[in-house]
């Protein structure tokens, strides 16, 4: 089947996907504004969550400070033998004021909540039918490609211009898969050192607790402080593995991700630290402990600017990749328009919808 029959063929399919592709077509950007409205909703409910948390903790201690007065009978008394009932009677009204206002502000802020709930709830529904139309016009538009690719994969140069728009989509669309490997590397290397540098932060404090009981030990602190030394800096140690181990993992995903130095944790030496336990040696593992206090801190600084550098990088490919994404969505509606074109210039213009509804259903029915 020559290509011009094959146009004549699918014609009506033709003009079925595109009317029910520009059906659908508002579903992508509405997508993403209401995705946008679900996350302000999600802010503002969690804004509220906070507030009736607060105002429960002042509500319950404003009920408690008001039973003290409803329920005491021998507060009351107290103060009628000292000829202060007046006294009594407006603390306790006092106290019962403010309770009473802080439930009611508590009623309130929950009942403010209950609202943007709702607003919630409802926009999660419309949400879910933006993503069903969405999924159809993904779906409409695979089948076009496919339709359009059936007919006019490979050379045709029979219409001409359509395999240098082929060719011009193609090399948009690899150019587009590779700034988004790219952005999707470097931005996992941001993930890493993220966490690279919460390790980093524990290493820093647990040397900063090793150091502070090791001086302890030189002043006598004895067995438990030495111990305690031990153990910090073993937290440390193992939270300095993590981090090179992160580090190291983000420098495979992206090879511009400075490497760290050498970070020391010197660990003493138990043996001989038990049989010459004295001030020398206590003063030895001190030096020893700030040498890798020091070192730590200077690969935490180190660490600090490789992350900050990845960030910057990770946003610069977020930029090609949206320029490559732009790119390719020009030359795919390009190379369609032009094989658009040929189906009007081959088979005439295109059936509407209803017309080959029609078509379909005289030759089922002739």
């Amino acid at each position: 089947m020559s290509a011009q029959q094959a146009l004549v063929e699918a014609a009506s399919k033709n003009a079925e996907l595109l009317q029910r592709i520009n059906e659908t077509e508002y579903a992508s950007s509405a997508l993403q504004q209401s995705q946008t409205y679900l996350n302000d909703l999600d802010r503002e409910i969690k804004k509220w969550n906070s507030e009736i948390q607060r105002l429960e903790l002042k509500t319950a201690s404003e009920f408690k400070d008001h039973k003290k007065y409803a329920e005491s009978t021998a507060r009351r008394f107290m103060h009628r033998a000292a000829g202060k009932k007046e006294q009594f009677a407006e603390k306790a009204s006092k106290e019962e004021r403010e309770y009473v206002e802080a439930l009611a502000a508590e009623n309130q802020a929950k009942s403010r909540r209950e609202e943007w709930v709702k607003n919630r709830d409802e926009a999660r529904k419309q949400h879910a039918m933006l993503e069903g139309t969405d999924r159809t016009h993904k779906r409409l538009q695979a089948e076009l490609d496919s339709l359009y690719n059936s007919i006019f994969a490979g050379p045709s140069p029979e219409f001409p211009g359509e395999d240098q728009k082929e060719f011009a989509m193609r090399q948009a669309k690899d150019a587009f898969n590779t700034a988004k490997q790219r952005h999707e590397a470097e931005l996992q290397a941001v993930n890493c050192l993220r966490d690279a540098e919460q390790f980093m932060t524990q290493a820093l404090q647990s040397l900063d607790d090793a150091r502070s009981h090791s001086r302890m030990d030189m002043f006598g602190g004895g067995t438990i402080s030495d111990m305690m030394e031990r153990d910090a800096l073993s937290k440390a140690q193992n939270a300095t593995d993590k981090v090179k181990m992160l580090v190291q993992q983000a420098q495979r995903l992206s090879p511009d991700v400075q490497g760290l130095g050498d970070i020391n944790i010197d660990q003493g030496h138990a043996m001989s630290d038990i049989m010459f336990d004295n001030i020398f040696s206590d003063m030895a593992q001190h030096d020893r402990i700030k040498d890798s206090q020091a070192q730590a801190q200077r690969e935490a600084q180190t660490l600090r600017n490789a992350s900050v550098k990845t960030q910057e990088r990770s946003k610069q490919l977020q930029q090609e990749a949206a320029t490559a994404l732009t790119r390719l969505e020009t030359s795919r509606r390009e190379l369609q328009q032009i094989r658009q074109d040929a189906f009007e210039k081959v088979a005439g213009a295109p059936p509407t919808y209803d017309q080959a509804i029609q078509h379909q259903s005289e030759k089922v029915h002739p």
